[in-house]
């Protein structure tokens, strides 16, 4: 699934490396082959590789196993990477922008942007270089880049930002507020029982897309059942 655009990235390596025209339709070939993985890790393979490449066209090793090393890495590191960007870093960026945005900042959506991109971006570079300079050891790269700590500790930040925002329901607009009196210093104590309670299910191995998905389900009853609106 992205065999082409991988092939399209290190087809100006492979023609620098092999001049016969023959060995540099073969190696980009090889390259064509099944490949899928999280886009944003597929860097750290793609500088590992590049570094293989290289090794075999100088004659430093022949017989490397390039199609190997691709293969070993792309589970592993698609699995990785979907939980630290699409489980974690995202969400992250996207509740901070709404707690800016609620609170009348015409430049929340930038923040957003400002937040993902400077991570992801700035993740791909570095993982293109350290795959060149490790030849692809995973190992390294979890020493260097703690992702599990770096995703707990997005996810826990989402979560005591959404408990924030849901303690701002007293400021909020009149079509926002609860249908029945309900005293302030309840909302508060509720919202920040329940932040703390998400916290802890995370803690306990929980997943952060179910948690998501089950506040959105609970909402949608509340306003369906004339609670909120």
């Amino acid at each position: 699934m992205q065999s082409l655009g991988f092939a399209f990235a290190i087809e100006p390596v492979l023609r620098k490396l092999y001049r016969d025209r023959t060995e540099y339709q073969e190696r980009l070939k090889c390259h064509m082959e099944y490949f899928n993985t999280q886009p944003y890790f597929a860097t750290f393979i793609l500088g590992a590789v590049m570094r293989q490449e290289e090794d075999r066209a100088t004659g430093k090793d022949r017989g490397r196993d390039v199609s190997g090393l691709k293969t070993a890495l792309m589970a592993p590191l698609g699995a990785l990477g979907d939980s630290f960007f699409w489980g974690a870093l995202k969400p992250f960026a996207a509740i901070v922008a709404v707690a800016a945005g609620m609170l009348g900042s015409w430049w929340a959506p930038l923040l957003y942007l400002v937040l993902f991109n400077l991570w992801h971006v700035s993740l791909r570079i570095g993982l293109l270089i350290w795959g060149y300079r490790s030849g692809g050891d995973a190992v390294s790269l979890l020493a260097i880049y703690n992702f599990t700590k770096m995703a707990r500790l997005f996810k826990i930040i989402s979560l005591t930002v959404l408990g924030s925002i849901l303690g701002m329901m007293p400021f909020w607009r009149p079509e926002f507020r609860l249908e029945y009196p309900v005293s302030e210093v309840f909302i508060v104590v509720s919202c920040m029982a329940l932040t703390f309670g998400l916290i802890g299910i995370l803690r306990r191995g929980g997943s952060p897309i179910k948690l998501m998905l089950g506040l959105a389900i609970i909402c949608l009853a509340l306003a369906y059942a004339g609670v909120i609106r």
